[in-house]
């Protein structure tokens, strides 16, 4: 039998919290933004943050915009020789995460000293520490990384199993 009592309901509720992690994400498009887009998907192809251009106007939105902020503005001193840069955060549970960048004109996000090298950059609790995908020629170019729990994460959700069980005389 699974007895949830008030403290295991806790841990759960904590621990399935503590399951989303923290991602930082870096996107460097070169000064032809009007030719970008990206998308950011899980496993199941939901789109959970994107980018494109509309009406000359420039949408950046994540499902977490309320959230964390969006941040937008020039690489370097200036966008004509080092392009744009936009960060942002979001928290995402584990699994597995898409990237796809677009480019209308078909010469990726290469241009003066943007080498489209450092195109879309991941960090914080994914597989290897972080990613970096390259977007320096074509019209698109993808990239995937996985969110790994934080073992404190998975530790918090055995205890909500040990909490749960109730002994039987």
């Amino acid at each position: 039998r699974f007895a949830l009592t008030t403290a295991g309901i806790a841990t759960a509720a904590i621990g399935s919290t503590a399951a989303a992690e923290l991602i930082s994400f870096e996107i460097h498009q070169d000064r032809y933004i009007g030719e970008a887009g990206w998308t950011l998907s899980d496993a199941s192809s939901n789109v959970i943050a994107s980018m494109y251009i509309s009406s000359s106007y420039i949408y950046i939105g994540t499902s977490q915009s309320a959230t964390y902020s969006v941040g937008f503005g020039a690489w370097g001193s200036s966008t004509a020789v080092s392009g744009y840069r936009t960060t942002f955060n979001m928290d995402l549970a584990a699994g597995n995460y898409f990237v796809n960048m677009t480019d209308t004109w078909g010469d990726g996000w290469a241009w003066s000293a943007n080498t489209g090298l450092d195109a879309f950059a991941v960090a914080g609790n994914i597989d290897g520490g972080s990613a970096q995908f390259a977007f320096t020629t074509g019209a698109s170019a993808v990239g995937a990384f996985t969110v790994v729990p934080a073992p404190g994460a998975l530790a918090l959700l055995g205890l909500a199993g040990l909490t749960s069980r109730r002994k039987r005389k």
